[in-house]
């Protein structure tokens, strides 16, 4: 017996949650997409520093089609991201909202698409698109099934993001703390003046505090300047 939707969206759901870090995750929110919809080809767009940017993609084609959205300035990835809901296209060719993005697209072999916004209340974090090379390959029942997978998979992506900002804050640390040891021990400093030592390395250098941790760590011998 063939799963069920909803079968479909609570296996989705509880692997999306289980991958250790933001790269697995959106790999998984690709996959995932793509076997739920039914499309050819699906790229994941996200925010960075403010512009958007093509994070990832199943196939060269689906990263393209997002890239030109970008080049364009317009189409569905980025009003999706924009409403933060879904932006159906039945027909790119036929369709007159982004005349500078639907050209192009369709010389890529796409006939319709389905963008989601990926993001919560509070905050975008990008667009995920689906591409078929069919016109009208999303069904009422398809576009909403896959509405509420896009939650789910930006649930996952804002936990896989702050828990990896967690990390890289947890590891930077300790090897903050690490660099100022050596520098107590070698210059018979207490902590405060250690990590003052290391704040004014790295300012002199260009470096970050992480960074020029490192480096202290990588050459214990080498003085600090």
């Amino acid at each position: 017996m063939d799963p069920s939707p909803t079968s479909e969206l609570a296996e989705a759901a509880a692997d999306l949650h289980g991958e250790p870090d933001v790269e697995s995750t959106v790999q998984s929110v690709l996959e995932y997409a793509q076997a739920i919809t039914g499309g050819d080809g699906v790229a994941v767009m996200i925010r960075q520093a403010g512009r958007p940017a093509v994070m990832s993609a199943t196939s060269p084609e689906a990263a393209e089609a997002d890239l030109v959205q970008i080049q364009c300035a317009e189409g569905p990835g980025l009003q999706a991201m924009c409403v933060r809901d879904a932006v159906l296209v039945d027909d790119v060719a036929a369709d007159a909202r982004w005349l500078s993005w639907s050209r192009p697209v369709s010389e890529l072999g796409f006939q319709s698409v389905l963008s989601l916004g990926l993001g919560t209340h509070r905050t975008s974090l990008g667009a995920l698109s689906v591409y078929s090379s069919r016109a009208r390959a999303f069904p009422t029942d398809r576009a909403e099934l896959a509405r509420l997978y896009a939650r789910h998979a930006s649930v996952a992506l804002v936990s896989a993001r702050h828990e990896s900002g967690l990390r890289r804050a947890i590891h930077a640390r300790h090897i903050i703390g690490q660099a100022q040891g050596v520098l107590m021990e070698r210059y018979g400093l207490d902590a405060e003046r250690a990590f003052a030592m290391l704040r004014n390395s790295a300012r002199h250098q260009g470096v970050t505090l992480t960074q020029r941790a490192e480096q202290i760590l990588a050459s214990r011998p080498a003085d600090v300047s």
